[in-house]
């Protein structure tokens, strides 16, 4: 079409934002990302907190397998606490009898093969040079197990008052085999979260700051534990408690009333 002669061409009008506009935009999205964000880290937290469990439940349901195979005998050793599987860690200990039962090659292990030994959540905490270390680093494993039941075959008194009960234990440990423990497996710690013992321990009264980067799933004595039956729980590990509604560390039923008689909670 052409141009009609004597009217002026106007130039286009380009519709764009003021700089209110863009202002006023910004805000919106600073404001959910404000709300926004807490909501992804807790989701975050959470995912993290159940791939633990995951990793809980196989180790538990493998620590099974490891008893049939051994007559019912639980690993005991030196430092059988954190060396029984996973990879070798900066310590180098070996050997780590669970690897068979979890690992496709249990000899060769690096940190990347030996994934299901790690919390995601792993932020150290281990006490000593390791620190700040992540625990599956300095171990090779971030996970602990209940030491009355694989650890070593005999176990020093934890504190005056609890060495009757802590040497009635020792007694016992020798050689332990499933069928000498309670019958409430659904109640038995296993293992679990690499702090949860050591926040049980009722001699130990760790640094403040060491107990923070060992609750690593966010709320203050909380660690994930699997139970001797294979369940796994997220559990308020009461320090200096022994025998508890939801947990039992003792795993010799006959030492339950002697175990509530000298326990108490340590603040």
């Amino acid at each position: 079409m052409k141009a009609v002669p004597g009217k002026p061409r106007h130039p286009r009008v380009v519709a764009g934002f003021t700089l209110i506009e863009l202002l006023v935009v910004i805000a919106i999205i600073g404001l959910l990302l404000a709300i926004l964000l807490p909501s992804l880290g807790k989701a975050r937290a959470l995912g993290r907190r159940v791939s633990c469990g995951s990793n809980l439940r196989q180790l538990s349901l493998a620590w099974n397998a490891y008893l049939l195979d051994h007559n019912g005998r639980f690993y005991q050793a030196g430092n059988a606490n954190v060396n029984f599987g996973g990879w070798r860690g900066y310590k180098d200990w070996w050997p780590r009898p669970l690897n068979r039962y979890v690992l496709s090659d249990s000899n060769n292990v690096t940190e990347q093969d030996a994934h299901v030994f790690r919390c995601p959540a792993d932020r150290g905490g281990a006490p000593g040079a390791y620190l700040r270390e992540k625990t599956c680093l300095a171990h090779g494993t971030s996970y602990q197990t209940n030491i009355f039941l694989i650890g070593q075959d005999s176990c020093r008194p934890f504190s005056t008052h609890t060495a009757e009960l802590d040497l009635a234990i020792a007694e016992r440990l020798p050689n332990l085999t499933v069928n000498r423990v309670t019958l409430q497996h659904s109640r038995l710690l296993l293992l679990g979260d690499y702090g949860w013992i050591n926040q049980w321990k009722p001699a130990l009264h760790p640094d403040p700051e060491w107990k923070a980067l060992a609750e690593w799933h966010g709320e203050p004595d909380h660690h994930n534990l699997a139970f001797l039956d294979g369940h796994v729980r997220f559990l308020h590990i009461r320090k200096g408690l022994y025998v508890t509604d939801d947990y039992l560390v003792v795993p010799f039923e006959d030492l339950f009333d002697l175990a509530r008689g000298v326990q108490k909670p340590v603040e």
